[in-house]
């Protein structure tokens, strides 16, 4: 039950879209017609699917999006010094750019290990922005259960039928109840609007304040095979209805297990391969059914291995690092359930296993937290804080990440992952 409901969250948000084939054949009226419709449908399908995985993707906490990017992710770290540009993409993402199909429900659940493979760069310069490094990394997610129950796309694509009936009873009635000629003044046009496409449910204008003309045109449209809602659905409460379903799939999503896997080869001016990493991390969501916090546990591991080369020697450096924390999202919109506020305070333990340098200790802890505010869907500022206990000193450092689904076209942001 719980896997049907967390596709709830598919059917959100979804609006009736026109693809249509243009171009003249010199094949038979018929069957250039049926082209022509099959061309349009998957043209349709491809671009519905991918709003429901676009509002999927921006479901995901800005923790989750920075363990596994959906599509591509651009960063700037530690802007302060302005040391550190990072990009990173699914393999999906670069796919899809060249295929659209890719988006249809039935090809996008083929791409399981497209889906959950990310590749990357990290370039890294100094503060007068001169080359230091540049690193290329690959991640890739060997438990994904958030993708898993997510894209099982059928009763996803069962609630998008039903948000299609309705936009379409909904456009009808509207354009319908305009054009028959009839004078209708602002104060009328708003109630009418606001019967269901409003932004926000104290704004939904109650259906006994409807204009009985206006409700006639829906009783009499509803009632009609080719209007028809699914089901028990009815058309006076149906984005209420999915509107609570897809609350209670959102924090079903988020109390999946996601666990990556990943390698980073570094490179600098005196080395070809100065640093390996190995890293693996887990993230847990650990919130109750019936509450609107939201918490996940992060664990981190790290192996780096160090092989430079200081003053015409060779220097060998091993170092193991780990953290757990949990990530506290703070707030949510009430409406669309996305993360905008995150903390995430964390404990973290160092431990040089090879290549201690003189004076330095060997191993220590540390505490750390990730202090995130979402600007737009795309676009989150993160605020990385660490505290040294022996030295008694707070540090704190900006980035700046978006995680998009476009390149070289205009961000879908109206206002990643």
């Amino acid at each position: 039950m719980k896997k049907l409901i967390l596709m709830v969250i598919l059917g959100l948000g979804t609006s009736i879209v026109c693809a249509q084939a243009k171009g003249t054949t010199s094949l038979p009226k018929k069957v250039a017609d049926s082209l022509k419709t099959d061309t349009a449908k998957k043209k349709r399908a491809a671009v519905n699917n991918k709003e429901f995985i676009r509002t999927a993707a921006n479901l995901k906490s800005g923790a989750s999006q920075d363990v596994l990017s959906s599509f591509f992710k651009l960063a700037f770290a530690d802007l302060k010094d302005g040391r550190h540009f990072q990009f990173n993409s699914s393999l999906f993402a670069i796919k899809a750019k060249t295929d659209s199909t890719l988006w249809i429900d039935t090809n996008y659940k083929k791409q399981v290990f497209a889906r959950n493979f990310v590749l990357g760069i990290d370039v890294k310069a100094n503060s007068d922005f001169k080359f230091q490094s540049t690193a290329v990394n690959v991640k890739y997610a060997i438990i994904n259960n958030r993708d898993k129950n997510l894209f099982n796309l059928g009763y996803g694509q069962k609630l998008a039928q039903v948000m299609d009936a309705a936009n379409n009873l909904f456009f009808t009635a509207f354009n319908t109840y305009m054009m028959d000629g009839k004078s209708i003044d602002s104060t009328e046009l708003k109630l009418v609007t606001n019967y269901f496409f409003f932004n926000d449910l104290k704004l939904k204008t109650p259906k006994a304040n409807l204009p009985k003309r206006y409700l006639n045109i829906l009783d009499s449209l509803a009632a009609r095979k080719e209007f028809a809602l699914p089901d028990t659905f009815k058309y006076d409460n149906v984005r209420e209805s999915i509107n609570n379903m897809y609350k209670i799939a959102n924090t079903l999503m988020a109390q999946q297990s996601l666990w990556t896997i990943g390698a980073q080869i570094t490179a600098d001016k005196s080395k070809l391969i100065s640093r390996t990493n190995f890293s693996s991390e887990y993230l847990k969501g650990i919130t109750k059914n019936n509450t609107s916090m939201g918490l996940e546990l992060d664990i981190k591991a790290n192996l780096s291995i160090y092989d430079s080369t200081i003053v015409s020697t060779t220097f060998h450096r091993n170092i193991f690092a780990a953290s757990a924390g949990i990530n506290w999202i703070i707030y949510k919109d009430k409406t669309t359930q996305k993360s905008y506020v995150e903390f995430k305070p964390a404990l973290a333990y160092d431990n040089v296993l090879s290549g201690v340098y003189a004076g330095e200790t060997k191993s220590r802890f540390t505490a750390d937290g990730v202090l995130r505010f979402r600007v737009t869907d795309d676009l989150w500022i993160p605020i990385d804080i660490k505290y040294d206990p022996k030295a008694g000193k707070v540090f704190g450092f900006l980035n700046i990440t978006s995680n998009f689904d476009w390149l070289g076209a205009k961000s879908k942001t109206s206002g990643t992952n």
